[in-house]
């Protein structure tokens, strides 16, 4: 490993912890790079990435931008290179887009470097844009493979001139050699780097706000998740199951959902062979949802209304299909509840409650026979 020295780039990283930041200041400083937070996992957007972008921007400091991983599944990898891209839309980074790896989720040396390699050639995929990898020695030298060494490398160790040798690279284009750095303009503590040229891009046009990702898009609606929603009352909102909804997402725990976490909701249901709606004067969009046996969300989401309590007379309404008058049956088994049977058959309980004229949803019995 080569060490720092004064004809390096000098830079800093920051995310939300450090709050506003003065750019102006920070440019006087001496400051030329300055890497920031972009998002974490495939829920996550950091609440100063806009500030951040547009303050250093203004100031023609070199930008760069980082996604904390969460390792999971390929799936779900795929799924943050998504998350990660759809957030830098619009924006132009100088400098590659950085992996930051420093979690193994409980995942072998081997697995969370195919993960890795994943999220990075995905990222490139989407971006026709280079990438580096930042890490910190210890986790390099014990939960990554030899093959991520492909990848140039933005190292972190502290209180150091040269960084140990890692035993899977053998130099860097970043060092992260202070945590605990102060620099005008900036509240608190940041961390404190120097770059090589080589983490510059070549190719620093904006990343377009129509990126690759157009197929997935198309495919599915976005909803953000809510404060007490569960994965499976969601899916009851849009008329499908919760293992479609985490399937699409690359979610493998069912039961961890966050507050803000932006959830692909697909459109199998919602998109093809969808009856009309003229809306009458007095309807509202719960009242048709529940003609037609689905949910005003539902409508919402397929129609592109933000305000569910706007309608008009003659507005004509896209209704999803799957919805209506039923064409199938279910015999009720012990144990079963309405809700659970909802989810099985991608609907909602209250659309099987008014197809059956149910009046109390938790009143059923084994051998009733439901229309679907």
């Amino acid at each position: 490993m080569q060490s720092r020295s004064s004809g390096n780039l000098s830079g800093i990283d920051i995310s939300n912890w450090q709050g506003v930041v003065d750019y102006a200041k920070v440019k006087q400083s001496g400051i030329q790079v300055v890497y920031m937070k972009a998002t974490e996992g495939n829920y996550y957007t950091d609440s100063y990435l806009n500030s951040n972008y547009n303050g250093a921007k203004a100031q023609g400091l070199l930008i760069g931008f980082y996604h904390f991983f969460r390792p999971s599944t390929e799936s779900n990898a795929k799924s943050q290179a998504v998350y990660f891209v759809n957030a830098l839309k619009g924006k132009t980074p100088d400098c590659r887009l950085a992996l930051d790896l420093e979690v193994s989720g409980g995942l072998s040396r081997s697995e969370l470097t195919s993960l890795a390699e994943v999220f990075l050639e995905e990222v490139k995929r989407l971006t026709n844009k280079e990438v580096v990898v930042y890490t910190y020695s210890h986790f390099a030298k014990t939960n990554i493979n030899s093959s991520l060494n492909i990848y140039p490398l933005w190292i972190a160790e502290y209180g150091v001139m040269t960084p140990q040798n890692n035993g899977i690279w053998n130099s860097w284009i970043g060092f992260q050699y202070s945590s605990s750095g102060n620099v005008a303009g900036v509240n608190g503590n940041c961390d404190l780097n120097v770059f090589l040229n080589e983490i510059l891009l070549d190719n620093t046009v904006s990343i377009p706000y129509e990126s690759s990702n157009n197929q997935l898009e198309s495919n599915s609606t976005a909803y953000t998740v809510q404060s007490g929603d569960t994965l499976s009352g969601i899916a009851s909102k849009f008329g499908t199951t919760y293992q479609a909804i985490a399937a699409l997402n690359g979610i493998s725990n069912v039961n961890l959902i966050y507050p803000g976490q932006v959830l692909k909701i697909p459109n199998s249901s919602l998109s093809s062979n969808n009856k009309t709606y003229t809306v009458q004067s007095g309807d509202t969009l719960s009242e048709v949802a529940a003609k037609f046996g689905t949910t005003y969300q539902a409508i919402a989401a397929l129609n592109g209304i933000s305000n569910p309590n706007l309608i008009y007379p003659g507005q004509v309404l896209k209704i999803p299909s799957g919805s209506g008058n039923g064409t199938g049956t279910y015999t009720v088994q012990s144990g079963d509840t309405l809700s659970g049977i909802a989810a099985k058959f991608g609907t909602t309980y209250q659309a099987i409650a008014a197809l059956n004229g149910i009046s109390n949803p938790d009143l059923i019995y084994p051998g009733q026979v439901l229309k679907i």
